[in-house]
C-alpha cells in the first residue's frame, strides 16, 4: 500500500513501541517521557503541559481567545486529512503544514504549536502531544478522562485538504466524515463534543459574527468555560446563540449536522453524564485516527512507582555516583508518610545486604505533585549514593507506617540501569557564549567507557532541530559523532570525549551515548554548563 506521508522515523523509538503492547515497562523512551508530561502536572517534578488550558477560559491574554477550544480544534483539524479506505492521514502532526488552507483560517493552530514547542523532542511527537491536549484540555475544563495511547509519528508533509466547512452542504460534510470513517451518528457527536468549549472569532468568520473586530466572539454555548452538555440542550430548547446555528444559512453547518437525523442523536446526549461518556469515547476515536502504518500503545496510565531522571557519574576515586528521584503515587492512598529503600545488584549481578539506598522525602513544595483534576497524586523521595562495585539493576521497597513493606520490581523484570557508558556531565558543557561564524554552539561530551567496550567504536547521538520553511516547530534528526580516547583510568573505565556543532535552534536539546547495545541515553542539554570541568 502506498502512503501519501512521509515520516521521519528513528530505529530506536520505532523498537521501543513494538513491544508497547505487552505493557508499560520501565525503560520505555517514549512511554516514559509522555507518561511523565501527562502525570506531573504541578507541585514537585512538575511538567506543567496543562498551564496552557488552565484555567479553562484561559487565552493567552487575548480577549475571547480559549486554548482548550484551539487544541481540541487542532486535533480535529489534525485527523480530519485521514482517508479510511487508504489508511492514510488522520492525527499526524501534517496540521502544521497545512495552516495556510481556507479550511484552517485562523491563528489557533500556530498558538497551539507555540505552546506545545518546548515539550516536542524525539520521545514526544507533535502527534502525540496535540492528542494529549485533547485529555488536557478536557480535564481543565471539568471534561472527561480521555485515555491516552502513545506513538503517533509526524509527518513531513502536508496531506491532503479534507476538514469540513461551514460553508459545505450536508452532503459534502457527511461525504468528509464518511472518508474519515465516521457515521452520521459518530459526526454529530464529534461536533457537538468538539463545540462545548469556544466559539467563533470575528476577525475569522465576520459573516458569522456579524463583525470582523478581534474582540467580537460569539460562543458556542453559554458555558463555554465549562465542559458540559449546554452546546446540545441549548439546541434543542431552541436558546442557542451559536452562531453555526442561528448564523447566516450559508454557514449554519451546526444546524445543518446536529438535525440530520431528526435530533435523535442530540437528544440523547442531553442528560451531561451521558454527554460526558459519549465525549470522552468519539473523541477518544478521534485522535486515535492514525495511518494504518502507525502502532499506537496501550491507554498510558501512571507507574505506582517510578524512577525519575537517575543518572550515574564516575567520581576520581573510582566509586560511582548513582542519583535521581523516585516518585511514588499516593492517589489511592490514606497513609502518605512512606520510607523509601531501593536495593540494588552490582554490576556482576551479585548483591548484598548492604545494597540498599535510601530516598529522602523532598520537603519543598510539601513533598508531593499531582496531574490534572486530581487524576494521579505523588510524593517525590531523591537519592545519591557512592557506589564501590557499580550496578546493573534496582528494586524498590516502600513502607507506609501504618502496613506492611510493598516491593516493586518492574513488573518482575528489575529496574534495570547499566554502567557500561557513564556520561560524565561535570566534564561535558555547551559553550554557548561563543559561537562560530554560522552561529553555532560548541557541544562536549564525555563519557566513561568500560575497557571491554573499547575495541569497538562509542558514538555520540545528538538530537538536531532544523527550521522548516513555513512551519513554527523544527524538524528533529539524528546526528552520529564517533568518540574518540580523551584520559585514561584506573577503574577499568577510559574517558572518551566527542564534540558537536549544534545550531542555536537545537541549544535546548537530547543527546546519548551508544556502543552496541549499551548506552547512557537521553540526558537534556539544558543540564550543561559553559564550562567543561577536569575529572
Amino acid at each position: 500500500m502506498a502512503f501519501s506521508h512521509n515520516y521521519l522515523l528513528f530505529s530506536s523509538v520505532l523498537s521501543v513501541l513494538a513491544i508497547v503492547g505487552n505493557g508499560y515497562v520501565w525503560p520505555s523512551p517514549v512511554l516514559d517521557r509522555m507518561e511523565s508530561i501527562m502525570f506531573q502536572q504541578s507541585g514537585l517534578l512538575r511538567e506543567g503541559f496543562v498551564d496552557g488550558v488552565s484555567p479553562c477560559g484561559f487565552g493567552t491574554n487575548i480577549e475571547g481567545r480559549q486554548n482548550a477550544a484551539e487544541w481540541v480544534r487542532t486535533a480535529f483539524h489534525d485527523m480530519a486529512t485521514h482517508d479510511a479506505q487508504a489508511g492514510t492521514g488522520g492525527l499526524d502532526a501534517s496540521i502544521m503544514f497545512e495552516t495556510e488552507r481556507p479550511e484552517n483560517l485562523g491563528s489557533a493552530f500556530n498558538n497551539t504549536f507555540g505552546f506545545f514547542f518546548s515539550f516536542h523532542s524525539y520521545r514526544a511527537s507533535m502527534a502525540d502531544l496535540i492528542a494529549l491536549g485533547v485529555y488536557a484540555s478536557l480535564r481543565s475544563c471539568n471534561g472527561p478522562r480521555v485515555p491516552i495511547r502513545v506513538g503517533r509519528i509526524d509527518a513531513t508533509e502536508a496531506g491532503p485538504p479534507g476538514v469540513p466547512e461551514p460553508t459545505h452542504d450536508l452532503d459534502t460534510i457527511v461525504s468528509k466524515f464518511a472518508s474519515m470513517g465516521f457515521s452520521k451518528q459518530d459526526m454529530i457527536q464529534m461536533v457537538a463534543c468538539g463545540h462545548s468549549l469556544g466559539g467563533v472569532h470575528g476577525n475569522d468568520f465576520p459573516q458569522m459574527v456579524g463583525s470582523d473586530s478581534v474582540e467580537a466572539f460569539a460562543h458556542f454555548d453559554t458555558t463555554f468555560a465549562n465542559y458540559d452538555s449546554a452546546v446540545v440542550t441549548e439546541y434543542l430548547q431552541d436558546t442557542t446563540q451559536n452562531p453555526l446555528v442561528k448564523g447566516p444559512n450559508e454557514t449554519n453547518s451546526d444546524l445543518r449536522v446536529f438535525s440530520v437525523d431528526g435530533n435523535k442523536t442530540m437528544e440523547a446526549m442531553a442528560d451531561n453524564a451521558v454527554f460526558q461518556t459519549t465525549c470522552a469515547s468519539i473523541l477518544e476515536r478521534m485522535i486515535n485516527t492514525v495511518p494504518s502504518n502507525v502502532a499506537l500503545s496501550e491507554p498510558l496510565s501512571p507507574l505506582p512507582v517510578k524512577p525519575i531522571t537517575p543518572k550515574t557519574t564516575l567520581n576520581s576515586d573510582g566509586t560511582i555516583t548513582f542519583e535521581g528521584f523516585i516518585r511514588v503515587g499516593t492517589t489511592e492512598r490514606n497513609d502518605t508518610e512512606l520510607a523509601v529503600t531501593m536495593q540494588y545488584a552490582n554490576a556482576d549481578g551479585t548483591t548484598s545486604s548492604s545494597n540498599v539506598i535510601e530516598a529522602i522525602p523532598i520537603r519543598a513544595q510539601g513533598g508531593s505533585g499531582s496531574g490534572i483534576a486530581g487524576d494521579f497524586n505523588y510524593n517525590a523521595y531523591q537519592f545519591s549514593a557512592a557506589l564501590t562495585n557499580g550496578i546493573s539493576q534496582f528494586n524498590v521497597s516502600v513502607k507506609p507506617s501504618s502496613s506492611g513493606i510493598e516491593h516493586y520490581d518492574n513488573e518482575g523484570h528489575g529496574f534495570p540501569y547499566r554502567d557500561d557508558i557513564i556520561i560524565q556531565e561535570p566534564q561535558s558543557c555547551l559553550i554557548s557564549t561563543q559561537p562560530d561564524g554560522n552561529g553555532n554552539f560548541n557541544l562536549t561530551v564525555v563519557a566513561a567507557v568500560k575497557e571491554k567496550l573499547i575495541s569497538t567504536p562509542t558514538y555520540l547521538q545528538v538530537i538536531e532541530k532544523f527550521p522548516r520553511q513555513g512551519v513554527l516547530i523544527p524538524g528533529l534528526v539524528e546526528r552520529k559523532v564517533e568518540m574518540k580516547a580523551f584520559q585514561d583510568t584506573t577503574f577499568g573505565y577510559k574517558l572518551l570525549s566527542g564534540s558537536y556543532l549544534l545550531p542555536s535552534v537545537s541549544w535546548l536539546t537530547e543527546y546519548k551515548v551508544i556502543n552496541g547495545d549499551s548506552q547512557d541515553d537521553f540526558r537534556s542539554t539544558g543540564s550543561l554548563t559553559d564550562s567543561c570541568g577536569p575529572f
